[in-house]
């Protein structure tokens, strides 16, 4: 289902009272909105990985089945994408969010970790799980568990196996949560916290662009295998919630858009908005997956269509939108990649 998403409900995401004026910077701290909205996520994303994790250990047990599990993989991986490529705000949370997802897998570690892993002459428990490998603690080993061609839940070693990863992939997201309790822009200057905020919106952008620019290769000679979530062919989906995620942060309280409204950019501000609804109204919907839909020109040019739209933000964040807000852009984190 496709819908608009509008400021009013964007802004109740952080019930605050950033716009009744009622609290100031100081009373509220710098970034309220932003610190209230990742608050959330990473409550939604324990949430739904703790699910995924009892699920998980239902399958095992006969209590459930592996569509379920596969239904709340997918639950899970929809409040992923909000957190995905964040790198900014609290540091504990970046050295948790390295172990949620192994992306790009360019060499199919995941499947050759996961193969050794069953190999072995062990019981694995999620606790084992936190000296082995990156890509067998998060939701890409858990993807491989549930959709790959060598993959069995009727198997009692995969099926062990899966509830270790799920149940590691629920402490970690715990552990996410635990450290966005903190403001981690408490005390931060005005003009900081707002290229903060800038800043963070820039990289998870970079991020959904690689997630695009990986699989889209050189024209004529796309890596469908390198897009996200290929095995499920659950990429374009994924993507439509990455950006509705960048939208909402956009809108948030407090947020760059409230920023150059404030600042009298009504333009500008109605631009980005109505750029990021184009952008996300550009994701295909047909229910054809991205694997396929890279083997076709018109299918290839309905991706390239999406990725010229975020490059389009992109442009935009980074001169006119940072002009305004009196913001020097410096080098992101996938610069350069």
């Amino acid at each position: 289902m496709r819908f608009r998403l509008n400021a009013v409900a964007v802004l109740s995401v952080s019930a605050t009272l950033w716009l009744t004026g009622c609290l100031s910077q100081t009373e509220t701290g710098p970034n309220h909105g932003l610190w209230q909205l990742q608050k959330q996520r990473s409550e939604h994303f324990k949430q739904t990985a703790a699910q995924l994790a009892s699920t998980t250990a239902a399958v095992c047990d006969d209590r459930a089945t592996v569509v379920e599990a596969r239904a709340a993989w997918q639950t899970t991986m929809a409040a992923w994408m909000p957190l995905q490529g964040v790198e900014k705000g609290s540091e504990q949370a970046l050295a948790q969010s390295w172990r949620i997802q192994f992306y790009p897998d360019k060499k199919n570690t995941t499947g050759r970790k996961i193969n050794a892993l069953l190999a072995a002459d062990k019981t694995w428990q999620a606790n084992d799980l936190a000296e082995q490998s990156v890509a067998v603690q998060g939701v890409g080993a858990m993807e491989w568990l549930l959709y790959d061609a060598q993959a069995d839940m009727r198997d009692a070693k995969q099926c062990q196996l899966a509830k270790a990863v799920s149940g590691r992939l629920s402490q970690t997201a715990s552990a996410l949560n635990d450290a966005w309790q903190q403001n981690p822009w408490q005390g931060m200057p005005p003009s900081m916290a707002m290229a903060e905020k800038l800043g963070a919106l820039n990289h998870q952008l970079d991020y959904v662009m690689k997630k695009l620019s990986n699989p889209l290769g050189k024209p004529g000679f796309p890596n469908p295998y390198q897009g996200e979530a290929w095995r499920s062919r659950h990429s374009l989906a994924l993507l439509g919630e990455s950006i509705q995620a960048m939208q909402a942060m956009y809108h948030a309280d407090g947020g760059i858009e409230q920023a150059l409204r404030e600042r009298g950019y009504e333009k500008v501000a109605d631009r980005v908005s109505e750029h990021w609804q184009l952008a996300y109204d550009s994701v295909p919907t047909d229910g054809v997956p991205l694997f396929e839909r890279l083997n076709s020109v018109d299918g290839y040019r309905d991706m390239l269509t999406v990725y010229n739209n975020l490059e389009y933000l992109k442009l935009v964040l980074n001169g006119q939108v940072a002009q305004d807000l009196g913001i020097v852009v410096g080098f992101n984190a996938t610069d350069g990649d």
